[in-house]
Order: C-alpha cells, then sequence, then structure tokens
C-alpha cells in the first residue's frame, strides 16, 4: 500500500511558507526519511506535477528536491510500474536504499489523494496568498492524476553497457549499465529533474599495483565519483598541509585504504600489508575519473552536456588537477624564457604604446546614469563588459560603450552581486540565482525572510554572502541548495573572506572563525584580544587581520588553515587602514598627532622602518604597485613609497576632501589618484598626466584595461569617461 503523509504541525501556526515533515510509505516504510523541515508548498506542488507528467506519458523521468534534508527523490517510468529512487546528496553522497518499484495507478491515486488533503488544508487554513499559489500550482497536475494512466509515447530505451577500464596504476574503473535511457525532453518545467539519468547502475572499482580490483562499490557510479572527488579535494588539501595519514572509504567501500603521505605508503585497512602510494599520485587519479564519467555521460548522450551536476563536478576535477600540477621550469638554457615574453591573461592591462615619454592624456565624457538608489552603500565592480553597481536592494550592469543596462537584478530583502554576473536575489518568500545577462533565474528556492547581500563570493561551487553583515550564507552555484550557515553568537558585525578551501569570518566579537568551504564545518576558531575590524586579507597560507578597541590597534598574522596565530604588533597608530601585504612586507597607514605615517613590517612583524607622509589629515588608503605602495587620503593628496623606505614623489590636494579615502588604481601603466579632481599620474615619476573633476562627493572610482574611468558620486550618478588621446615627447 502507497500513501503520501504530510505533517500537520504546519496548521497550528499558519505561515507564508508552512514547513513540515511529507512521507512517502510503501507498505509501512518510508523512504523520505529525514525530511522533517521541508517547505511544502513547494515539494507537494512539485511531486504532484511529477507524477502528473510521468502518469500523462509526456515523461519518463522526473525528480523531486527536498533541499532541507539533501535528498532527491527520482521516478522512473518502467512500463506499467515507476521506479523510485532516493538519493542523498549530503557527505557521502549514497543512495538512501535500494530503487522500488510501484504500481502507476497506485502511485497515482496516492499522489492524488495527499495532494488533495493538503491542498484543503491550506485553502481552509493558510494565508489567502500562500493558499492561491499553491491552488494554482496544483490545480491541473491533480486534474490529470484523475484520468487513466496512459504509456510513455517514447520507446523504452535498449539497454546497454559502458565499462572504462583504469588507464593507469593506480586508477579507477567504472561500468554504467542502461546508459541509453532516453533524457526528458518536455515543456513541462519544474518536473524533469538532472540528477534522474545520472542514477543509472552500475559499480566503481580501484585498481593497485598487484590488485585489479583492491575495492569495488556498487550502486549509482555518478553517486561513488561525487563522494570520490570530494574525498580527493580533501586528499589534495592533506597533502599541501603536510598531514600524515588519510583514510579514503566512500560509502560501502571496504576495506578503507590509509594511506601515510610522508612516507608515500598505503595499506588496505589498519592491519594490512603496506605498499607504495602517493597520496597526489592518487588524488589524481580520483579527479581523472571524475572528468572520464562526465565525458562518457556526455558522449552516450549530447543532452547532458550541459547538466548542471555533471558541470560541478567537471570543473571540481579540473580545479583540483590544477591545484596538483606543479611549476612549470623554462628552459633556462636554451634562453627561451628572455626571449619570449607571457602574454598577458584577460583583465590585466598592458601599458600605452607610447613612441617616447608620456606627458599628456585627455579624457571625455562618454556616457552618464542618474538616480542609482543607495550609493553611498553602495559598491562599484568592473565586470567583463563594464561597469557593475551593487546596492543593498539593486544590483545593475551597464556596458562600457553607451551605458546600455545589460542586466538588473532587484529585489525586496536585498540583492548580493559579484562582478562576472553571479546575482543571488531575495524577497520575503523566494531566493534567486540569476547567472549572466538572462532575465529569468537559474533556480529558485523556499526563503526563512533573513536580507541577504550585497557582498557576493563566488568558490568551489558556492556563492557566499552576508545577512544584515553578520550571518554567513553558502548557496551551491549550480542547484541554489543552502548548503551551510554561520550566525556567530554575540555579533554585531562580520567580515568575510576566503583563503583556500577556507572561510574566513571575523566578527566585531573578538572571534575569527575557519570554516571548511565544503560543508561550512568550523575547523577552528580564533579568540583575538580586541574585535576584528576589517575581512581578512590573504597572504600566501596565512592571512592579516586589524584588532581595534578605542585608540589601542593591533595587526595579527595567522595561519589561514590553522587558526593558530603567528605574530601580533601594535602599530601605535590611530585610524589604520587595512593592512597590505606586498612581497615579503607588509604596509599600514594611519596618524599619530594629526601627522600621518606609513609603516613597514617584515614577515615576522619586526619593524622595519617608518616614515611620515606629509599627505594631510587621515584616514588613508594603500594600494600596491610593483615593489612599492601608493599612500591617498581623503584631500586627493598621495605619495609613492618604494619598498626601502624611499618616498619616490608626492602630490598635493586636490581640493575639498572626499567622504572616505579611496584607494588608487592603476591601469595602461597609469595610476588614477582619486579626490575631488581625479588625476591620473605617471607610477613612476609622479607627473600629473591629466584631471577629470568629478566632485567631493565621490564615492567609487573603477579603470578597466582600456583606461575608461567609471566614477560613482553619493547623489547616485555614474558617469563614464573614455581615454581621446596621449601626447608624448620623443627624445
Amino acid at each position: 500500500m502507497t500513501r503520501i503523509r504530510i505533517g500537520q504541525r504546519w496548521r497550528r501556526e499558519p505561515a507564508a511558507s508552512p514547513l513540515d515533515s511529507i512521507a512517502l510509505e510503501l507498505d509501512g516504510v518510508d523512504l523520505l526519511s529525514g525530511a522533517v523541515e521541508e517547505s511544502l508548498a513547494e515539494v507537494v506542488p512539485s511531486l504532484v506535477r511529477s507524477v502528473a507528467a510521468i502518469i500523462g506519458g509526456r515523461q519518463r523521468l522526473a525528480q523531486v528536491s527536498l533541499p532541507e534534508a539533501h535528498l532527491e527523490l527520482v521516478l522512473r517510468r518502467v512500463g506499467p510500474e515507476v521506479e523510485l529512487l532516493v538519493a542523498n546528496l549530503s557527505r557521502p553522497a549514497r543512495l538512501m536504499r535500494p530503487p522500488v518499484r510501484v504500481e502507476v495507478e497506485e502511485l497515482a491515486e496516492a499522489v492524488r489523494e495527499g495532494g488533495e488533503r493538503f491542498l484543503a488544508d491550506v485553502t481552509r487554513g493558510a494565508p489567502r496568498a500562500l493558499a492561491q499559489s499553491v491552488s494554482q500550482a496544483m490545480a491541473e497536475p491533480l486534474k490529470a492524476l484523475r484520468r487513466a494512466a496512459r504509456p510513455p509515447e517514447e520507446p523504452p530505451g535498449k539497454p546497454s553497457l559502458q565499462r572504462v577500464e583504469p588507464q593507469a596504476l593506480p586508477g579507477f574503473g567504472f561500468e554504467l549499465r542502461d546508459v541509453g535511457l532516453p533524457v526528458n525532453r518536455t515543456t513541462e518545467r519544474g518536473t524533469a529533474g538532472a540528477l534522474a539519468p545520472l542514477l543509472t547502475p552500475g559499480e566503481v572499482w580501484l585498481s593497485l599495483p598487484g590488485k585489479p580490483e583492491a575495492w569495488r562499490v556498487p550502486g549509482p557510479p555518478f553517486l561513488t565519483v561525487l563522494e570520490l572527488s570530494r574525498q580527493a579535494v580533501e586528499l589534495a588539501r592533506a597533502v599541501e598541509l603536510g598531514e600524515e595519514r588519510f583514510e579514503l572509504a566512500p560509502a560501502g567501500a571496504r576495506p578503507t585504504l590509509v594511506l601515510d603521505l610522508k612516507p608515500g605508503k598505503a595499506k588496505a585497512g589498519r592491519t594490512g600489508t603496506p605498499f607504495p602510494l602517493d597520496g597526489g599520485t592518487l588524488a589524481t587519479a580520483l579527479f581523472h575519473l571524475g572528468e572520464s564519467l562526465a565525458a562518457t555521460f556526455a558522449e552516450a548522450d549530447r543532452a547532458l552536456v550541459g547538466n548542471p551536476y555533471l558541470v560541478e563536478l567537471a570543473d571540481r576535477c579540473r580545479e583540483g588537477l590544477s591545484h596538483l600540477r606543479g611549476a612549470v621550469e623554462p628552459p633556462e638554457a636554451q634562453g627561451a624564457a628572455r626571449e619570449k615574453k607571457a602574454r598577458p591573461g584577460r583583465g590585466t592591462s598592458r601599458p600605452l604604446k607610447v613612441p617616447g615619454r608620456l606627458r599628456r592624456l585627455r579624457f571625455d565624457k562618454l556616457w552618464e546614469k542618474r538616480g542609482l538608489e543607495d550609493a553611498e552603500e553602495a559598491r562599484l565592480l568592473l565586470g567583463r563588459h563594464g561597469p557593475v553597481y551593487c546596492a543593498p536592494q539593486l544590483a545593475v550592469a551597464f556596458s562600457r560603450k553607451d551605458g546600455a543596462q545589460l542586466w538588473k537584478r532587484a529585489a525586496a530583502l536585498g540583492v548580493a552581486a559579484s562582478a562576472d554576473g553571479n546575482a543571488v536575489a531575495a524577497d520575503m518568500t523566494r531566493v534567486y540565482g540569476f547567472t549572466g545577462r538572462g532575465a529569468g533565474a537559474r533556480w529558485l528556492h523556499d526563503h526563512d525572510g533573513i536580507p541577504l547581500g550585497p557582498l557576493l563570493l563566488r568558490k568551489d561551487g558556492l556563492l557566499l554572502t552576508l545577512s544584515e553583515d553578520r550571518t554567513v550564507v553558502a548557496f551551491a552555484e549550480a542547484t541554489g541548495r543552502e548548503v551551510w550557515r554561520l550566525a556567530p553568537p554575540r555579533t554585531q558585525r562580520s567580515w568575510l573572506s576566503t583563503q583556500g578551501h577556507r572561510a574566513l569570518v571575523g566578527t566585531d566579537s573578538g572571534y575569527l572563525y575557519g570554516l571548511d568551504l565544503v560543508d561550512g564545518q568550523v575547523r577552528y576558531r580564533m579568540r583575538a584580544p580586541m574585535p576584528f575590524h576589517c575581512p581578512p586579507v590573504p597572504w600566501g597560507r596565512r592571512f592579516l587581520s586589524m584588532l581595534g578597541r578605542g585608540s589601542h590597534w593591533a595587526v595579527l598574522l595567522a595561519d589561514a588553515h590553522t587558526g593558530e596565530a603567528v605574530w601580533t604588533h601594535e602599530p601605535d597608530l590611530l585610524r589604520p587602514c587595512v593592512p597590505l601585504p606586498v612581497g615579503q612586507r607588509v604596509f599600514i597607514a594611519g596618524e599619530r598627532e594629526r601627522e600621518g605615517y606609513l609603516l613597514c613590517l617584515d614577515a615576522k612583524g619586526r619593524r622595519v622602518w617608518e616614515r611620515p607622509l606629509n599627505l594631510g589629515p587621515g584616514p588613508y588608503a594603500l594600494a600596491p604597485l610593483p615593489r612599492a605602495v601608493v599612500v591617498t587620503s581623503a584631500s586627493g593628496a598621495a605619495a609613492r613609497v618604494s619598498a626601502s623606505g624611499t618616498v619616490d614623489w608626492r602630490v598635493g590636494a586636490a581640493g575639498e576632501p572626499l567622504i572616505r579615502a579611496l584607494p588608487a588604481r592603476t591601469a595602461r601603466g597609469v595610476t588614477l589618484v582619486p579626490g575631488e579632481r581625479v588625476r591620473a599620474v605617471d607610477p613612476r615619476g609622479g607627473q600629473v598626466l591629466a584631471e577629470v573633476r568629478v566632485g567631493v562627493g565621490l564615492v567609487a572610482l573603477q579603470a578597466d584595461v582600456r583606461l575608461n574611468l567609471f566614477f560613482l558620486d553619493d547623489t547616485g550618478t555614474l558617469s563614464a569617461y573614455r581615454l581621446t588621446s596621449h601626447f608624448t615627447v620623443v627624445e
């Protein structure tokens, strides 16, 4: 007997988004065990639509997501029956139980009865807006479930077998059965899941020297390889950090493979005979396995090329392989490293091609946009096609050529956006994910109503943002599932950054959290003597941060992987800026007795030198140059100081002070100094090459690789200038 059981706890506290349990019982066994806090307004209509599409013969595959339990219910039509699979995509990725089959009419009747009961309960006790949306989503599918079941219009796929042997030892092989199962090609949205065609049966095995099958894992190879790719990332980190031991065992694999990383040996189980096996070699084999599986699926059916699960798996494996590759030694003996210059990558700017010494530049206004909201709290980013304006509730991208709007995201509870076009928008009931210029959302999920943005960081398949500048939330980039969340206690303000496989969260309560990006687990929590006041700044394997309370400030250096403090230095400055690492030096600018000073520390926290700036009152901002830094003040004054402590040049104030000090920008061999008049300066000699009058309301400045300038002021005006001519003196 098949039944759909829906929790009733939500009826006692009606809400705009009811959260409760849902069960799919077959002869008293719940296939969805653990789904106790799901959004019923999403899950129940999705289940009804999926079963209606299968019963009506429009689809052979369907998928229902239960994001809170990390479960995916996959339905496959097999003649007069429907095969049900429940996959858990958390750690470890696995099938919850073997596939089960139920008759089509029995499943349709159970889903219809459960859907009608839920619809009646929502109509009686839920808010009107929720009742209307649920009724509209379920009306047509419920009618379809009352009709007789039709056989699928698509003929059944021919059983097939795809076997891929290991290419080297150690190596992994896999076998896929029934790869010929056709992929859904339907016009009904939201029911044909991307995971369904990947759960084909098969097995994965490990081949070692002298052991063709060290262990074998039966089940859908995609889930096994997904878990192995995650373990490969952890193994690569363990090798990088110099850890002593690592254990490899996906779900169901026996015995566990125990690796002693430093001597380069391994053994099957804790009592097995050791044999040579390098950790980096095994990690490479794991990443190659993921790439090979993704390619096999794509070759079997070209419709799977853009499958988000396969794309995410392939991207993880390619990135892992890129980290494992060692440095490429240039052929010094042949002189190729000296004769052939490397081409600059995309996003880097070449110096201006001038026949002599550059003396003068001229910029003309290109376009202007007025009336942008919340400009004082906004950020101005530089994307591939032009500037990106990011405010708390609005994100807009403009074309660099004519200011045409490329895309716009707006939401009542905030928008988090990045320069590459990724955005997460939240309203009272939904959270939406956008990619690039498309008008439609790539994914949407139920939302608990917390504000998001405007900061958005993209790292390792995750989109990281802050809620109310306090809570860190991580979404899966491909599916939008909320992977993890951290709400630090006794905290009003948090600062977020990423470094390697860590998310670093500094708080004004004096704690810094080092989280694993994959699952959000707090790997360490370090207690500082004072509150944190800036995002952690990556510096190799370590990070820098500024601590302060009142007139006491300190610079902290700590290990980003373990959280161990290396040193703390008190600079004896007021209003110090964010520390800037350049090479093996750390620079800090601040005030002392109304005078500006620049401090230089070495890698051990010792003061190397200190120089007066003579730039007027602070605060100050720092920007890097090759073997030097540029210090700017709110008044527009600036100075270049070399790593040895020599003040190479200094320019005076450029009018009234700005709202805050902005860092200089360097593009195409020209340094832009922000102020009431933005000045283009030769970074080597300090000669002023051009001036653009912007006003005292300047809050953000950007310059692209073509030396186009973009200015944002506090009135919400975004203006663009282009380089029209340059003058040189030929010697």
